[in-house]
């Protein structure tokens, strides 16, 4: 264990007293966050350009001090943990673990910057801020996130690092450390890893709720047992669900009970939603078509390709749809649309 502030304490003892007390603001060593030029600036009058060309100048001097050498055994120590974790780490779990005394991050903020062998990535809309000793690693980094991304999008679903592992030929502290620091895949409480725009990960509104409910139900609802079960999932934290997709859920929700008339309107204009029955949807990604009885009608008709009997056309559209099979019979009877041929088969009406 290292106390940062006391080995690197010589390192300024040399320093003008003005470059000594930017470098201590511009990392904040002694206390607070660490200061943008413009407002260490504006504290000594000088314009942010000069600023900068005084903290440049004073890490220049740090390093031609004869105390660096000091910093030696800590540089090691900081190599050696990049290389055990793939040669790189997101920043604030690489905080986290030299967290020695009190500011520690402040400190090592300052000892990476020191050593010119160490780089820092900023954060970006799609990366965490992050470190690196050899920067030629990150074009590595981003390949191996785009082919995770890949992954999860084939498999459609949140997958253990062990099952991602075993899709990705990487390292297994590089894959971790590669997955850390993405934006795109969230590593979520349960231990699985999936991507944001998901609403197993990111739910959004009723709409990604009453999805979520249909995924563990997995049968066709009415919207008024959708609302119930929101509210039974999410509102009270069941344990029906995982708790990741819990924690998440609660999020979208307030305290108020979901209004059964709002998941009838989301189901409506959403896609992944279809009407199979009086207010009873199921998922378009179990098989379920779009559309009233007549126009799954006409889509059965033109699947097969050939008439089919009144038996063959009642028995499929009582797949898609959760209604009488007089309902149907009532739509196969329309002659504008649905044409008996001799056998007494039926087939399209064409125009």
């Amino acid at each position: 264990m290292f106390n940062y502030q006391k080995i690197c304490h010589p390192l300024f003892k040399d320093l003008p007293q003005r470059t000594k007390e930017i470098i201590l603001c511009r990392f904040a060593l002694e206390e607070g966050k660490r200061e943008t030029l413009e407002s260490i600036g504006e504290k000594y009058g000088l314009t942010r350009e000069r600023v900068r060309q005084i903290e440049e100048d004073g890490l220049k001097r740090v390093r031609k001090s004869p105390s660096f050498s000091n910093l030696a055994k800590i540089f090691q120590k900081f190599r050696a943990y990049f290389k055990e974790q793939g040669g790189f780490k997101r920043e604030n779990i690489l905080f986290n673990v030299f967290d020695n005394f009190p500011n520690s991050e402040n400190w090592v903020f300052f000892l990476l910057t020191l050593e010119s062998k160490f780089s820092r990535f900023v954060e970006k809309k799609d990366l965490y801020s992050f470190w690196v000793e050899d920067s030629k690693i990150v074009s590595d980094v981003k390949k191996i996130i785009k082919e995770c991304r890949r992954v999860l999008e084939k498999e459609k679903k949140p997958m253990t690092f062990r099952e991602l592992s075993q899709k990705i030929s990487q390292e297994p502290n590089l894959l971790r450390s590669t997955l850390e620091i993405s934006k795109e895949i969230i590593s979520l409480p349960d231990g699985h890893f999936g991507l944001k725009n998901w609403p197993e990960v990111n739910p959004r509104g009723v709409k990604d709720l009453a999805y979520l409910v249909f995924k563990k139900i997995q049968k066709p609802l009415h919207f008024n047992e959708v609302t119930k079960l929101i509210d039974e999932f999410f509102k009270q934290k069941s344990l029906e669900l995982s708790p990741f997709v819990v924690i998440q859920a609660t999020a979208s929700l307030n305290n108020k009970k979901t209004n059964p008339q709002t998941v009838h309107n989301e189901l409506i204009r959403d896609p992944r939603f279809v009407l199979v029955g009086r207010g009873i949807y199921a998922l378009s990604e179990w098989g379920y078509q779009p559309g009233v009885v007549k126009e799954v009608i006409s889509q059965t008709l033109k699947k097969a390709k050939k008439p089919l009997s009144q038996e063959e056309i009642i028995k499929k559209v009582l797949a898609q749809r959760l209604v009488k099979q007089n309902t149907v019979l009532l739509n196969l009877h329309d002659r504008d649309c649905f044409l008996k041929t001799r056998d007494g088969r039926y087939t399209i009406r064409e125009a």
